[in-house]
């Protein structure tokens, strides 16, 4: 079975996207109950999400230079993609935390809730890019080389040199997104869709009536 470039995504999302939400679950239940197996099982289920995202972030990158997206879509692409290293760094910044801590905090708990959130707004926005635009799918050219190696026997090496090249190409693409003020532009046009329409439903204000003149004697 040959795996393509833009196929590893979806193939390693799936890990992070189910630990995280278990991890914190686990360790919520574990500090109500005081129950070791589950403050256990979360300590050891957010390392492996926080494992998991990083695959899941480095795929998503790779994949992101390999389909084809403009307008809607690839404004879609971006939030994906920058809300999704956003909870890779918050999960990874959790896991080393609760590396060496027994019991969650408080703080530990609130920002897993928000990282789930996250992970599920994502995930969102990841089903409308492939479900709704097509994007990596090829019969709906949504994708953008036909003739990319794919993971089987005589294409191995240009399959990770290819993989290699996308990565730091998704890096870049990234940074330079971001230094231009995209970084999370399908909500950023939601917003502005959301206020213009506010501002048309509002009724006119109706205009002050001219002040009535004075007249003064001479």
């Amino acid at each position: 079975m040959a795996i393509r470039l833009q196929q590893m995504h979806p193939a390693l999302v799936h890990l992070p996207v189910a630990l995280l939400p278990l991890a914190v679950g686990a360790d919520f239940l574990g500090r109500a109950t005081s129950n070791r197996t589950l403050l256990s099982f979360g300590q050891k289920a957010i390392c492996v999400a926080a494992i998991g995202a990083l695959g899941a972030v480095a795929s998503g990158l790779i994949a992101g230079e390999e389909v084809n997206v403009e307008g809607e879509s690839r404004e879609m692409l971006i939030t994906h993609r920058n809300l999704n290293l956003v909870a890779t760094l918050a999960a990874t910044a959790m896991a080393i935390w609760r590396a060496s801590h027994r019991r969650p905090s408080t703080l530990y708990l609130g920002a897993g809730a928000a990282g789930i959130g996250i992970v599920a707004y994502t995930a969102y926005l990841g089903g409308k890019l492939v479900y709704d635009t097509g994007v990596g799918v090829e019969p709906a050219h949504g994708v953008y080389r036909a003739d990319a190696p794919s993971l089987q026997a005589g294409q191995v090496r240009a399959f990770v040199k290819t993989a290699a090249t996308d990565l730091v190409h998704g890096v870049q693409h990234m940074a330079q997104e971001v230094r231009k003020g995209q970084v999370v532009p399908t909500l950023v046009a939601a917003y502005r869709k959301r206020h213009a329409t506010v501002q048309l439903d509002k009724p006119a204000m109706p205009e002050p009536p001219n002040a009535a003149s004075t007249a003064y004697p001479s």
